[in-house]
């Protein structure tokens, strides 16, 4: 017995083609990079949630915010250390994977909150 299709497709699949539409469109009234950051991080976090899951997103990204892109690296705070650590070693390939999509040349760079303003370590994908 074959089973009926129930016309669903993957989201981020079926829904991509307008996002990066949109964001092309966008993109060209965006002045600065904080509004750019802002935006870019906020279709890159959509993503996150159909890739890796509700649950996985919440206890990951949630807490995490774009600061800026400078030098076409997206600069992301998140809330501590760890979180930066982790990121930057399971996640690090995926974001930049999604990040390219945006812009060939755009990559991520994740630092602690707690280390914004003072000396310490930052984790990312690239040296800044």
């Amino acid at each position: 017995m074959k089973k009926k299709s129930t016309g669903k497709k993957f989201p981020l699949k079926s829904r991509w083609p307008q996002t990066k539409a949109q964001l092309k469109e966008q993109n060209l009234t965006l002045a600065t990079p904080v509004v750019k950051a802002s935006y870019t991080w906020s279709i890159i976090t959509e993503q996150l949630v159909v890739i890796l899951g509700p649950e996985i997103h919440y206890q990951w990204f949630k807490m995490a915010r774009p600061t800026v892109i400078s030098d076409n690296v997206l600069i992301v705070e998140v809330p501590n250390h760890f979180c930066a650590q982790w990121i930057h070693t399971y996640y690090h390939e995926l974001i930049d994977g999604l990040c390219s999509i945006q812009d060939k040349n755009l990559s991520s760079f994740f630092v602690c909150q707690s280390e914004k303003y003072g000396a310490g370590k930052n984790f990312g994908t690239k040296a800044i």
